[in-house]
């Protein structure tokens, strides 16, 4: 059965890094994390193991959008940062033409989300701590979902497809030098 504990440990590696980036102040490697991550959900939940720009907005859609910012905008967010390191959508596919992202300030306040018209069109400010929090919140509700077993043919996609998951280890394992050039001795015998 998949439970909320079974998907944490799932996901350990990616939460640890969103605390460690957070913990580092690495609000860029931050960002790039927060949008992948709707695309893991998605490919997970699938009956091939991969996404598309469709199931990461359905994923959206169901677990993260909101009044302000639309499937579409997490999805045109994503694809420009992560794909062409930009935040200015020069396509015009997002009701939003730039997407202007900031860390907390020192003393921890944060403003998100807040949308401005600029000279290119709106503008749409964000925190990236913020946004941290609003998937790791959606993850949660999807787990949730998950548990629930209300539709069990994405219960077992996910399943299956989590097997295959990204993990960290402690201590990786690597073969010694000895163990990676040992030749085993066979013997063979014929009828007689």
């Amino acid at each position: 059965m998949l439970t909320r504990a079974v998907l944490e440990e799932s996901f350990k590696v990616y939460f640890d890094e969103i605390e460690g980036c957070v913990r580092g102040r690495c609000y860029w490697a931050l960002l790039h994390l927060v949008v992948v991550l709707p695309d893991i959900c998605a490919s997970l939940e699938s009956d091939n193991g991969e996404t598309n720009d469709s199931r990461y907005r359905n994923w959206c859609k169901r677990y993260l959008a909101d009044q302000l910012i639309k499937p579409g905008d997490w999805y045109r967010m994503r694809c420009i940062v992560l794909h062409q390191g930009r935040t200015v959508d020069e396509e015009g596919k997002s009701q939003y033409a730039v997407f202007s992202f900031s860390q907390p300030n020192e003393a921890g306040l944060a403003v998100h989300p807040c949308v401005k018209e600029g000279k290119q069109g709106k503008i749409l400010y964000m925190d990236v701590g913020v946004m941290a929090d609003l998937v790791r919140a959606a993850m949660h509700k999807w787990f949730e979902f998950l548990e629930k077993n209300e539709q069990p043919e994405k219960v077992q996609n996910v399943v299956r497809n989590a097997e295959m998951l990204a993990r960290s280890q402690d201590r990786p394992v690597m073969p010694t030098a000895m163990q990676m050039f040992t030749i085993q001795n066979y013997t063979t015998s014929s009828p007689h």
